[in-house]
Formats: structure tokens, sequence, C-alpha cells
């Protein structure tokens, strides 16, 4: 599945993906013994702002349509 290149929007956001950032070591860092075993799994991905604004509690997550 690629995941490449997809738009999409949250709140006024349009963003685009840029890869999967699978979890990595710096968890243990960030929160503390353990911290990237229980993360092992539970990756998500990176993203690059397209168009700015504000995202507010209860935004809905949506795939943007490309004309």
């Amino acid at each position: 599945m690629c995941i490449r290149d997809r738009q999409f929007q949250v709140g006024e956001i349009l963003l685009e993906t840029t890869g999967i950032c699978a979890p990595c070591s710096s968890l243990e860092k960030n929160l503390g013994a353990e911290g990237y075993n229980s993360a092992r799994g539970h990756g998500g991905i990176t993203a690059k702002i397209l168009q700015s604004g504000q995202i507010k509690i209860g935004d809905v997550v949506k795939l943007a349509l490309i004309s």
C-alpha cells in the first residue's frame, strides 16, 4: 500500500503524506523506560503542510479530493 503523496485535511489544514514513521528508540528518551516497547506496532506517518490553518478538538480528518 502506497502511503506517500496522499493529501488529507484536518480542520483548515491541508497536508500531504511523505512516508511512514515507525516507532524508534528515541521513544525511550521521551517516554522513559519501555517507551519503545509500548509503541511497537503503532507507528504513524510523516506529512508536509500544504495549507496552514487551525485545528480544533473534534475536527474531522478526511482525504482531500484531488481534481
